[in-house]
């Protein structure tokens, strides 16, 4: 259990938040495929025979993996406490430092996997491809499912913020 009741209401606001923020770019994606489809039956592909289709399409298919793999590790570089800690303690907010730093992370790498989603929708409007739509979709929705928020981090955030706070107060009472 959390140790400080009023602090844990805050971070459960703040996780509420976060999860529609989640949940909201998550179900872009279900839009992007009703618009597909919807916009597919009218849809008249005009591609020259010399357009590198292929091409584009393996590519598209390796960012996705490219995507995958940089926001894991981006996921990581923002996840670990920092020296933002320093600045977001010094900034009068009602939110606690770990709802916006967890924000920040949630936001940047949902976005960065629903990319992933429009990597299929630029292959539907090239060359209404369907399957390469449904894959890149799956695995857009299946990235932000792995990747989704997790209340433990955002507390164990909360903790590193809490301990690295401590640690401040005492080194300033330390020089006094």
């Amino acid at each position: 259990m959390y140790e400080d009741q009023d602090e844990m209401k805050r971070l459960d606001a703040g996780w509420r938040v976060i999860l529609m923020i989640w949940g909201a770019i998550l179900a872009s994606l279900g839009v992007y495929l009703i618009i597909c489809i919807n916009v597919g039956k009218f849809l008249q592909v005009n591609i020259d025979s010399d357009f590198p289709l292929t091409t584009v399409k393996y590519s598209l298919f390796a960012m996705a993996c490219v995507t995958i793999i940089g926001v894991h590790i981006f996921r990581k570089f923002l996840l670990t406490p920092g020296r933002s800690v320093d600045n977001s303690m010094q900034m009068p907010s009602t939110q606690h430092p770990a709802i916006a730093k967890y924000t920040i992370a949630v936001v940047i790498t949902s976005a960065l996997l629903e990319s992933i989603g429009i990597y299929g929708v630029v292959l539907f409007f090239l060359a209404k491809d369907a399957r390469s739509l449904y894959q890149l979709l799956i695995i857009s929705a299946a990235a932000m499912i792995y990747f989704r928020p997790r209340k433990k981090e955002l507390i164990d955030m909360a903790t590193q913020i809490r301990a690295h706070q401590r640690k401040l107060n005492d080194a300033q009472h330390a020089n006094r």
